[in-house]
């Protein structure tokens, strides 16, 4: 089966500092991919490009964006301005700054729909009512004449998704779809993008913090660390063994319920400045596991097989050494 969306050693720099380097991926029909690190490691930046919206005076420096057979950084503006939404559609992190406060819930969806579908004004408040209906917000032809200060932020989230989901796209991304919910919400949010992803069969790319949340919704995890991927596994397979000190470093920091209580395991260290990187492996400087050759050289991405990578010099140059040795 071919790849629905396909990245190639994508770098996305600002002036002359990159921000997101030689990164690849792809992501098939139906998939759930969950992209997970700390703020600072490029997550959203990384999503942002596959809708080449990055803000001035970012932009993709080297690298292929290829969806659905279409070369994404080779189409006119006016090509991506009628993929984006349709084909691919984005759940923004924040809502409350997303949604335009003077207009209302009903004006933001049927814009969406006007632009793409190009449905009559019946026609359009119809399909705005089912939407609401389909992301579960009561009252739904009541709600169209609300503002976004007139909805808590579950159904603010609920509004966005509706919005992203109004011209069923292929690949929907969710940037931090459950950020600042209370846990019901979150449970409640996590449930319905777990049903339509089923009812519209579509692909999802789940930027979160939050490893919980990856371990019940996606099929494959990419860990990304100071602009560059440091591991990418199923999702079993990542959480059951970890290879990259990183991806092992986020587990241990995950509070256990089905043991004694322990203090919990903390990365030290922050992830660097775009323009301080450090030589060598990034993660080195935090890494219980560093050695003198880490700070030499950028590791290879190394293929594990069984559909993961990772890239750290365990994996391969300390495997070299202590064999020679």
């Amino acid at each position: 089966m071919a790849a629905l969306l396909s990245v190639s050693n994508l770098t996305i720099a600002f002036g002359g500092t990159p921000v997101v380097e030689d990164m690849s991926f792809t992501l098939d029909p139906g998939e759930v991919l969950g992209i997970v690190g700390e703020s600072g490691s490029g997550k959203s930046m990384t999503a942002l490009a596959l809708l080449r919206l990055i803000p001035p005076p970012g932009r993709v420096t080297h690298g292929r964006i290829e969806f659905d057979g279409i070369d994404v950084l080779a189409q006119p503006e006016a090509a991506m301005q009628d993929l984006r939404g349709r084909a691919m559609s984005m759940i923004f992190q924040e809502p409350m700054t997303s949604l335009n406060p003077v207009f209302t819930i009903g004006e933001q969806i049927e814009e969406t729909l006007r632009v793409h579908e190009r449905l009559d004004r019946a026609a359009t408040r119809r399909r705005a009512v089912e939407l609401l209906e389909l992301v579960e917000i009561p009252a739904a032809a009541r709600r169209l004449g609300d503002y976004p200060h007139q909805l808590s932020g579950g159904m603010r989230q609920r509004v966005m998704i509706a919005i992203a989901l109004a011209c069923r796209p292929k690949v929907l991304i969710a940037d931090e779809p459950t950020t600042a919910l209370d846990v019901t919400i979150q449970a409640q949010i996590l449930d319905l993008l777990r049903g339509l992803r089923k009812e519209l069969g579509m692909a999802v790319i789940l930027i979160t913090h939050d490893l919980g949340v990856v371990a019940e919704f996606a099929d494959r995890v990419m860990v990304m660390y100071a602009g560059r991927v440091v591991e990418n596994a199923p999702a079993a397979a990542l959480f059951a063994t970890p290879r990259h000190p990183y991806a092992e470093g986020l587990l241990a920091s995950i509070p256990r319920l089905d043991g004694p209580i322990q203090r919990l395991n903390a990365i030290t260290g922050m992830v660097p400045s775009p323009h301080a990187m450090p030589p060598g492996c990034r993660f080195a400087p935090r890494c219980p596991h560093a050695r003198d050759a880490c700070a030499e050289r950028i590791p290879a991405t190394t293929d594990l097989g069984g559909g993961r990578s990772v890239a750290c010099i365990r994996e391969t140059g300390y495997r070299q050494t202590e064999a020679v040795s």
